[in-house]
This record gives structure tokens, sequence and C-alpha cells, in this order.
């Protein structure tokens, strides 16, 4: 009995779990927990807000109970509570914005200085293989940048070194610091912004019947051109990514002719996503996805978080061919079973 006592005192002193001992208390453990309670009843007590006390923390910085100031209780080697907060918030924001799962999005910016700023943004989709592009003539508070940023949900965003600190921060980017702080942004060098890089980028990457539209919308947009060779730079550098030839979707979309509904009206409304129930088919975008494809619900998506606003380009071309559709039921059928496509729908 000497012995096993000695050797019980050789252990290090362990304080039991409150929010557990009640429910894993055996009639073994019991007499461990009488020596603990006896040896602490002798030694100093410890804080109860102490992290080692705690059962409720765990190791992503969340905790279970009301938030209480620890100063002098953090770990040296523990991670900022930042991460976690950022995780969660970017996770909300995505299932706010229709996205059902996590996506690897890179953002590349550039900018121009004047009076009526232009912005370039170039966001490629590693997870699914699209590109967008954009150039926005922009106002000195970049309210059309930051919006489609935010709609894009974007992983990363990348700027250029001298946009960035230990430089004077460019005002874009203290913007996107303050508005979106759940994205982790990087910096590449302003080589990295090639106009001619990013010409061969769509030429070389982009889907063979679309190199000539592209080349045509793209004229005169150096500043969306160079930001797309920045975001595939940055891919095959810290991703290790290739594209085979002609299989990334490109897409240059403009943000003129738009509707901008801010991300706190999309979620009050239900735009996309039921308030009360994530997983809710009762929301606009719920009642309204009778698509067959991905390709089609992420096409629903977009025009519904940036309605067009255009009836003579979008709305009028789209009511013609849904009267053709709706009257011809035979050309709905073959549609329907993809036999007018060549190749997968999804594919192109």
């Amino acid at each position: 009995m000497d012995v096993n006592t000695e050797r019980f005192r050789s252990m290090p002193s362990r304080t039991a779990s409150r929010s557990s001992s009640s429910y894993f208390q055996s009639s073994d453990s019991q007499a461990h927990l009488d020596h603990t309670a006896a040896r602490s009843s002798l030694a100093p007590r410890r804080p109860q807000t102490s992290l080692s006390e705690y059962s409720g923390y765990d190791h992503s910085g969340n905790s279970t109970r009301p938030n209480i100031s620890r100063p002098s209780t953090v770990r040296p080697g523990s991670r900022p509570g930042t991460a976690s907060g950022r995780k969660s918030r970017n996770g909300t924001a995505s299932s706010i914005l229709g996205f059902s799962e996590a996506q690897t999005i890179v953002c590349a910016v550039s900018e121009a200085r004047g009076v009526s700023p232009a912005v370039g943004i170039a966001f490629v989709n590693v997870s699914l293989g699209e590109a967008v592009i954009s150039q926005i003539c922009d106002n000195q508070s970049y309210v059309k940048t930051i919006h489609k940023i935010q709609l894009s949900a974007p992983s990363r965003i990348i700027f250029m070194t001298t946009a960035c600190p230990p430089n004077n921060p460019s005002t874009l980017f203290s913007l996107i610091q303050d508005l979106i702080p759940e994205t982790q942004i990087d910096a590449m060098e302003r080589s990295a912004w090639s106009e001619t890089e990013g010409l061969e980028y769509i030429h070389n990457l982009a889907f063979k019947d679309d190199i000539k539209p592209l080349k045509v919308a793209t004229q005169g947009k150096f500043y969306a051109i160079s930001s797309l060779a920045a975001a595939m730079k940055y891919i095959q550098q810290h991703f290790s990514i290739n594209f085979v030839p002609h299989s990334l979707r490109i897409q240059y979309r403009p943000s003129e002719d738009t509707m901008m509904i801010d991300i706190s009206a999309i979620q009050s409304l239900e735009i996309m996503q039921n308030l009360r129930n994530s997983k809710s088919k009762d929301s606009l975008f719920g009642l309204l996805n009778h698509t067959c494809t991905p390709m089609g619900s992420r096409m629903l998506r977009s025009n519904m978080l940036q309605p067009p606003t255009r009836p003579d380009l979008f709305i009028t071309p789209r009511y013609d061919a849904l009267d053709e559709l709706t009257t011809n039921e035979e050309m709905f059928l073959e549609i329907r079973k993809g036999k007018f496509c060549s190749d997968s729908i999804e594919s192109r």
C-alpha cells in the first residue's frame, strides 16, 4: 500500500474535468478522484479560468462558456484565435451565397491610379476549372470592386508587393483588408502581372471555340488580362497545378448592366439560403432551381446575385428562347436528353 501511495504521488497532478466527471465517473476512478481532492485541498488552487481546468476549451480557440478575457492564460505555442474565426466567417459567407461546398478560388487584383481608377480582377476556381475576368471602372471608394469580390468569396486575394506593407498600402488593399477580413491576402512581384502572358494563357487554356470571342471581349482590357496571368502564376507556384490545354472555362464578365445586391440583403431576403435551416430549399434559389446540371445551377445563381438590367441584351433574348422551347415540345425533349450537344454539358 505504501508503494502504491508513493507511485501515485510521483504521477503528475491532474485536475478532473468538471463537465465530464458526472458522466464518466466510475467506482474504479472514485478512489483516484478522492486522492486528487485531498492533494488539491493542501496545494494552492489555480484560477478557474485557467485553460488546464477549463473543460469547455478546444484547440481551435472556441469555447462553450461565455467569453472571458484571459490575457495571462494564453499558451505561447497556441494558435491565434483569429484563425478559427476567419474559417467560420468564410464558411458562413459561402453558404449565404449558395456555395454547397468549400472551393479554392484565387483572386488577383490590379488597379490603375487616377480620378476614376480602373480595376482588373481575375477569379480562378481551381476546384471547378473555371476563370472569370473583369475590368471595372470604379470610384474612389471601390464599391463595385469590393462587391464583386464579396460575391465570389475567394479563398485568397493576390496583390502586387508595391500595394502591400511594408510599402505604403493602396486604398483598395486597406479596404479589402477591413471589409473582407476572412480572406487570406498574399503578395507577388509586379512582373507576374503581364498582359502578354495573360493572352498566352487565354490562347493555350481556353476552349478553342471561346478563344476568338475572348480576345475580342478583352481587347484593351490590360488590367483584367494581366490579373489572369498573376492568378495562374500563383496557382502554379503555390498549388503546383498545371491545367491541360484548352480545358479551362474562361469568361469575360463585365460589371456594367447588372444590379448590385448587398450581402446583408441577400441574407435577409433569403435569396440563396433559408435563415432557419441552411439545408432547407425554402429560399428563392431553392424554389427556382430546376436545373439539370451543375453548370446550369451556377448560371442561375450568378443571375440571381447580379441580375442583368438590359432588356434588349439579356431579358428579351431569354424570353424568345423560352417561347421557342415551350412551343416546340420535340426540341425541348431532345435538349433535355442532351442529344443536341456533341460534348457533355458540364464539360463545356
